[in-house]
C-alpha cells in the first residue's frame, strides 16, 4: 500500500517560489492516471492543474477524511466548487472534481490567499476510465495489486485464477454516491457497465468503484483467466460504457 500512497499523494521535495503574476494565469487541467492533455476528466476523479501559481510553499495533506479544500493558502475551484486537494506547489495541484460537477466545459480557477492567479477550463465527461501506470516506457505497467496484496511485476506475478486489483479514474458515478473529500463508508460501485479485457479476453469485474481509503481512485477487481495464453507481461485496458481506457500490462506466472 505504501507505493499506492507515494504515487496517489505526490510527495515532493523542496519548497518553490516564484512571483505572482499581475493578472490570472492559463491553467492545464489533465487526466491525472494517463497524463493525456486532450482526454477530459470525470467527476470525483483525481486530476492535476498545471500553472503558475504564485508563491506556495509545496504541501501534501495531511488527512484524509475529509480532505482539505484549503492547502498551503490555496484554493482550486471547478464550476465555483472548492475542489479537495491532494497535493499543492507553485506550478501543479492534484485534486479531486467535484462529484456534482456538471458535464462540459468547467471553469477552473486557483486561488492564492484572496488573489486569483490562474484560469482556465477543462472538459468533464460523464466517464473516462484512465488506468494507473508505474512507468514510462512502451509496456506501461499498471499500478496493480495481486491477491496476496503484492505489487504486480516481473518479480511477483499474478497467477491465472486470481484476482487482481488495479487503480484508475473515470469511472463515473457510484451507487452509492460518494460524498467529496471523504472515504466512502461502504462498497460504492460504479453505475457504467465496466470490463476488462486481458490479452483478447474480456472479463466482468468482481468489483468497481469507489476506492475504500483514497478519493478520486477508482479500484477494479477482476479475475485473470484461466487461459494458458495469459501468461508472461500482458496487455489490459478497461471500458467503461464502450469507452476504452489507456493500455497497460501486467506480469502473470507461466
Amino acid at each position: 500500500m505504501k507505493i499506492l500512497v507515494q504515487h496517489f499523494l505526490v510527495l515532493a521535495g523542496l519548497s518553490a517560489a516564484i512571483l505572482f503574476a499581475q493578472t490570472p494565469g492559463p491553467v492545464t487541467v489533465i487526466n491525472y492516471s494517463n497524463l493525456d492533455v486532450k482526454a477530459p476528466v470525470a467527476p470525483g476523479s483525481i486530476a492535476s492543474a498545471y500553472g503558475n501559481f504564485g508563491t506556495v510553499a509545496t504541501t501534501a495533506l495531511a488527512s484524509l477524511n475529509p480532505m482539505p479544500t484549503t492547502l498551503a493558502n490555496v484554493r482550486l475551484t471547478v464550476g465555483g466548487v472548492n475542489a479537495p486537494l491532494y497535493f499543492v506547489s507553485a506550478n501543479q495541484i492534484n485534486f479531486v472534481v467535484p462529484v456534482g460537477t456538471a458535464i462540459g466545459a468547467a471553469p477552473i480557477e486557483v486561488v492564492n490567499g484572496s488573489a486569483t492567479v490562474a484560469r482556465g477550463t477543462v472538459n468533464v465527461y460523464d466517464f473516462w476510465p484512465a488506468l494507473a501506470t508505474a512507468g514510462t516506457d512502451a509496456t506501461r505497467p499498471a499500478i496493480a495489486q495481486n491477491q496476496n496484496f503484492s505489487i504486480n511485476g516481473r518479480e511477483a506475478r499474478a497467477r491465472r485464477g486470481e484476482v487482481i486489483q488495479f487503480y484508475a479514474t473515470g469511472c463515473g458515478v457510484t451507487n452509492p454516491r460518494v460524498t467529496d473529500g471523504v472515504p466512502p463508508a461502504a462498497l460504492s460501485r460504479a453505475v457504467a457497465d465496466v470490463k476488462v479485457t486481458m490479452s483478447v479476453v474480456e472479463v466482468t469485474p468482481q468489483f468497481a468503484g469507489a476506492h475504500p481509503q483514497f478519493p478520486g481512485i477508482c479500484q477494479i477487481n477482476a479475475v485473470i483467466p484461466d487461459n494458458s495464453f495469459i501468461s508472461g507481461q500482458v496487455p489490459v485496458i478497461v471500458t467503461i460504457n464502450g469507452i476504452a481506457s489507456n493500455a497497460v500490462s501486467i506480469w502473470v506466472a507461466e
